[in-house]
């Protein structure tokens, strides 16, 4: 179930100069908080298009701190916790890099303040085999 965060979001890291990757940058203050996910859908990629509803598994939730470090959970056969960093390409792409895996950058605008609204490219474990296959995300967060 890897790769399930960055679904959403393509955050790295981006250039601040800072000396600790820990030190908020001001890139990120929209971001910042804790975010509960009330649309996930994913799309594979071939055919015939299976679409799953993530939040059937479990509710998610990512916390986003002022340095970009984020931590996305899924309540999904216990708690599937995935660490990494955003990354802000543009006005309208951002990216969520796990640690141990890089994204693509997803699209994303705010509805509101406090509502983000996500789409990209993603893999996602459909079947349940350990096997990720490509896919596409819609996802849809309010700020706690």
């Amino acid at each position: 179930m890897k790769r399930w965060v960055g679904l959403a979001v393509g955050l790295a890291g981006i250039g601040c100069g800072s000396s600790s990757t820990f030190d908020p940058v001001s890139e990120f203050e929209p971001f910042v908080g804790t975010w509960d996910a009330v649309v996930f859908m994913v799309t594979a990629d071939a055919p015939p298009h299976t679409t799953a509803d993530v939040l059937t598994l479990g509710p998610f939730w990512i916390d986003v701190q002022p340095s970009g470090r984020y931590q996305g959970v899924l309540e999904f056969l216990g708690t599937q916790t995935e660490w990494g960093q955003l990354s802000i390409q543009s006005s309208t792409q951002l990216t969520l890099d796990a640690d141990d895996q890089p994204q693509a950058p997803s699209t994303y605008r705010f509805a509101t303040a406090d509502s983000l609204i996500l789409d990209g490219a993603t893999a996602f474990d459909f079947n349940l085999d350990g096997t990720n296959e490509p896919a596409q995300v819609h996802m849809e967060i309010v700020r706690r």
